[in-house]
């Protein structure tokens, strides 16, 4: 059976990334680390009907942002950082609930056999949700946050092409 001939054909296994590290920010400070980030950009598609044929078509509608992080539990500052928002909104606080900050998601892929770092920002991230517990059968107390975010891309990638790599930033 032949090799796939593309650019990525019959890479090292020390060529495939592993490991992510993923920091978030609010206003320039580190604010805490990630254990795992996953985002997603869905794209609606609006039905377009072609009149006079037995042919429907789709066309891109809005984008919608959201994804979820999972953090060790070191001390309440989500659950307090969202809490005191919701607090503010319930009493008419106007100035606090305007005041909810947007935070940013650095991700980073820092892999010892990739040819270059990979660095993805998330801006414009909020929370609108937060939750707790913990339990008995727990070793690490865990959380999942969910969040939406305004905007995404590259920092630093990179891809393997025919002439070699390519790194962009």
């Amino acid at each position: 059976m032949p090799a796939y001939p593309g650019p990525t054909a019959n890479l090292k296994g020390t060529q495939r990334r592993s490991g992510r590290a993923c920091t978030v920010w609010i206003n320039a400070a580190m604010r805490g680390e990630i254990t795992s980030v996953q985002w997603e950009v869905q794209i609606a598609q609006i039905a377009v009907q072609i009149p006079g044929s037995w042919q429907d078509e789709t066309k891109p509608g809005a984008e919608s942002r959201a994804g979820t992080f999972r953090f060790q539990d070191v001390d309440d500052h989500w659950r307090r950082y969202v809490s005191a928002w919701l607090q503010a909104r319930r009493e008419g606080n106007r100035a606090v609930a305007a005041a909810f900050p947007e935070f940013d998601i650095i991700t980073q892929i820092d892999d010892i056999g990739a040819p270059a770092v990979s660095r993805w920002a998330l801006r414009g991230c909020q929370l609108f949700s937060y939750s707790g517990g913990g339990s008995q059968d727990d070793d690490l107390l865990v959380s999942d946050v969910p969040f939406t975010f305004r905007e995404d891309g590259p920092v630093n990638s990179f891809e393997y092409t025919d002439a070699g790599v390519v790194t962009f930033t």
